[in-house]
């Protein structure tokens, strides 16, 4: 039997349920297509991140490890609906997730479209969407979803996957001998973007050779004309985000230039293949 249930925010909140016999979600067609997450990758329509072996991770929910029984949950009452942090819905095994917010639960006079329509008064009711933020399939263990933002307050803990760079590794990062920042920037200036860029530039360098850096320094210069380069000291002069966002992709060597056209791009999404 299909069942949906709801947590309330909150130390104390619980689990509670809300309806059963009904379909909520549909299962997608297209879990099948999936990447292993990297916040700097854009889905395609078809695409879903997917976590593997999710029961084993630390921010997996306990009620997900054990067998679903109903009879675990009582009803909510009224009174919490306000408080919820999220619906799941049990179908066939299959868990949705949906994050609910404020603006979920709204208080309107409606009336449905029918033959005989009826005006309803400004009762509270909570909207559900489309399709789930998440969805775990207990028979193959793996979590699926499209925005990791979407579900941090789901699956606490679960923002580890977010890699950012610390204040102290920006800092470290930006006191690297090929960057000289102007008097006005500094490690407290860097946007959430360049940090995760950061992040991922501090471990690209440590495979580096001092050969290779030299040689991913001539590349950045190639496709950045416009980035002030010290020929002399051999450093890249930094005064804006747009100046770190430019030298982080270069690190990353996002830049290329089509075969054919000889047309020069930057990759906004990669994946290896």
């Amino acid at each position: 039997m299909n069942h949906l249930l709801a947590r309330t925010k909150g130390k104390k909140g619980k689990l509670y349920k809300v309806l059963s016999k009904q379909d909520i979600y549909s299962l997608p067609d297209d879990l099948d297509s999936t990447v292993v997450f990297d916040s700097d990758y854009k889905l395609e329509d078809d695409e879903w991140f997917a976590i593997a072996n999710f029961s084993e991770e630390e921010y997996c929910l306990d009620f997900l490890k054990n067998k679903f029984v109903s009879a675990e949950y009582v009803q909510i009452p009224k009174s919490e609906f306000t408080k919820m942090e999220f619906l799941c819905a049990y179908q066939s095994g299959v868990f949705y997730f949906q994050k609910v917010t404020s603006s979920q639960i709204i208080r309107r006079k409606y009336f449905s479209i029918s033959d005989d329509p009826v005006l309803k008064d400004q009762e509270p009711i909570v909207i559900i969407n489309s399709m789930a933020d998440a969805i775990y399939v207990k028979d193959n263990d793996t979590l699926y979803f499209k925005k990791l933002t979407s579900i941090t307050t789901i699956f606490k803990g679960i923002y580890k996957l977010y890699k950012e760079a610390t204040q102290e590794e920006t800092e470290e990062f930006l006191q690297n001998d090929f960057i000289n920042l102007s008097e006005d920037y500094s490690a407290d200036s860097v946007k959430k973007a360049n940090r995760k860029r950061i992040a991922m530039a501090m471990e690209t360098l440590q495979k580096f050779s001092p050969k290779e850096k030299k040689s991913i320094f001539r590349y950045i210069r190639e496709y950045c004309e416009d980035l002030d380069y010290d020929e002399k000291k051999g450093e890249f002069n930094i005064s804006k985000e747009d100046e770190l966002k430019k030298l982080l992709f270069g690190i990353e060597e996002r830049y290329y230039t089509t075969r054919q056209g000889k047309e020069k791009r930057l990759a906004n999404s990669v994946t290896k293949l």
